[in-house]
């Protein structure tokens, strides 16, 4: 397979994030003495100036931590729950939630705080040295990219309704051409406050402008939802696979799709096929869509519904799906359109310890809503909710919406083998299964598997129905080929952004004494090692 880039290896650190400076300044952090965590508390930041449409401290988190010392998976759930008094009757269902704007923002940003809960317990360097690149970026300004301008240009209607976004992005009513400089000058001095006084100052402090601006323009969030909210530490889940152990989050994240989807793929004999064969996609396929209908059926705040994850998570569940022997219930009808803007951080540290990090503002920019006093993007991950009554995703106070973030981790032997993840609404779980196959099923390295082509079935950024979609790059046999078994499939040129943007670390085993680290040509990512 020709490559765009090479793996990356490395024996004393690794990281992989989808922008180069972001992976530059966490490498950094661990030539500095610092861990795993540091990093990707570092490259979070970072990518919160550098990729300000993808993520930012207005959004979520997500974390899987591997700790060498006690030999412990850890997961931290960083994602807000609706306000307080944000409920179904304040909306018109005729209408639904609003996609954009400050009654889009019903949720409380919850990445600050699991910053605070990985730092705390595993972190190793000081706060203030791991928000230094952030802080930096945001005041001297970071470039704008291809990616950047063209999200910029084409987000520019919602941008142009808030007068926060307006003057960060749309200067003077102009949108940024490729090369020039953003600067986020009230960003930075936010960051400097969180770096000096800790997470909790985001919530107790920064917050009564947070709240302040989004009430002005109609926003129904409180200093107090802010003030009350807490991350949480929670269990990862997970399935066999092959001879390893894959890992993800609990519900409300997706996680637990990724791992059906895996269970499916256990049945069968997709190793006896090559890995962009007609086959393969048709296998991959089936699981797909058989994982996705009880994600629906299921998937929302675990405090609100007694979700069965022992029983979606049965292997028996799903041989007798690969048999035909068991039907899966309809799902309730989706949400029109999905958030795909995300990023996922991999790292790895000389003493083993090991991150997965996840972070988002759901659309592109989020709500579109950004308070000019500290520079807060805020995210719209609350236009998830549905109004029906019925939905298992229904709005109500307090709540936390369901989310397709998730971040997986592959164990072997009882240690970990590779960190994986990716951004892309319901194409995640299809991504993070993929690169999990080739390597485990084909023998693929990290790089290898990231680039090789890969299928979009679902709903992403735009989109008002499912689709499939399949990389050219595997070929007009393959595309005729998944076509002919009855699902219409258009071809899209590879390396197609929609697709994802994956990134992983293979870590030192028995077989490697290197880490080994990849990112997706579909981004703007790398992967370095030292």
């Amino acid at each position: 397979m020709l490559l765009t880039r090479p793996v990356a290896y490395g024996d004393r650190g690794m990281v992989a994030t989808p922008h180069y400076l972001g992976s530059g300044a966490a490498l950094n952090v661990l030539r500095d003495g610092g861990n795993a965590i540091d990093a990707a508390i570092t490259a979070a930041a970072t990518l919160g100036t550098v990729l300000p449409h993808m993520t930012g401290i207005g959004g979520d988190a997500f974390w899987l931590i591997y700790n060498a010392k006690s030999n412990t998976l850890h997961g931290i759930d960083g994602s807000g729950p609706a306000g307080r008094n944000i409920s179904p009757e304040r909306f018109d269902r005729s209408q639904g939630i609003p996609e954009r704007g400050a009654k889009s923002s019903l949720t409380v940003p919850g990445a600050v705080d699991s910053w605070r809960l990985a730092h705390s317990r595993f972190g190793s360097l000081p706060f203030t040295r791991l928000l230094e690149p952030a802080i930096d970026y945001a005041r001297e300004g970071t470039p704008v990219t291809a990616g950047i301008a063209g999200w910029i240009r084409d987000s520019k209607t919602a941008l142009e309704e808030d007068p926060g976004a307006s003057a960060i992005f749309l200067n003077g009513g102009v949108e940024p051409k490729q090369g020039a400089r953003l600067f986020q000058h009230a960003l930075a001095n936010t960051l400097t406050d969180i770096a000096a006084n800790g997470c909790r100052y985001f919530y107790d402090n920064t917050a009564r402008d947070i709240t302040n601006y989004l009430q002005s323009r109609g926003g129904m969030l409180s200093l107090e939802d802010f003030v009350e909210y807490q991350a949480e530490w929670v269990n990862p889940i997970s399935v066999k696979y092959r001879n390893y152990e894959a890992f993800q989050l609990p519900p409300p994240s997706q996680g637990i799709a990724g791992l059906m989807m895996l269970n499916y793929l256990q049945h069968t004999n997709i190793s006896e096929y090559e890995y962009d064969s007609p086959e393969y996609y048709n296998l991959l396929l089936k699981a797909i869509r058989w994982a996705l209908k009880r994600r629906d059926r299921w998937l929302t705040d675990p405090k609100f519904l007694d979700i069965p994850i022992n029983n979606l998570l049965d292997p028996h569940e799903a041989e007798m799906a690969v048999k035909g022997e068991i039907v899966t219930p309809e799902a309730p009808p989706k949400k029109n359109r999905l958030g795909k803007d995300t990023v996922f951080i991999a790292t790895a540290d000389v003493e083993g310890n090991a991150v997965g990090l996840v972070q988002s503002l759901y659309y592109d920019f989020g709500a579109a809503v950004l308070d000019p006093e500290t520079g807060v993007l805020l995210q719209n991950r609350g236009a998830g909710f549905s109004l029906d009554p019925s939905h298992p995703n229904v709005l109500a106070p307090g709540k936390k919406s369901a989310t397709t973030l998730m971040a997986g981790m592959l164990f072997r032997d009882g240690r970990p083998y590779m960190v994986h993840g990716t951004q892309g609404g319901d194409v995640q779980a299809q991504t993070n299964v993929s690169v999990v196959s080739r390597v485990v099923d084909f023998n693929l390295d990290v790089q290898q598997a990231i680039e090789a082509p890969r299928v979009l079935y679902g709903r992403s950024w735009g989109d008002a129905a499912d689709q499939l979609l399949i990389e050219t790059r595997a070929g007009d046999s393959t595309l005729d080929a998944v076509s002919s078994e009855g699902r219409p499939a258009t071809g899209v040129a590879w390396p197609h952004p929609r697709m994802g943007t994956a990134q992983a670390i293979r870590l030192s085993n028995s077989e490697n004494s290197f880490l080994e680290g990849g990112a997706d040509p579909r981004g703007e990512g790398i992967a370095l090692g030292f």
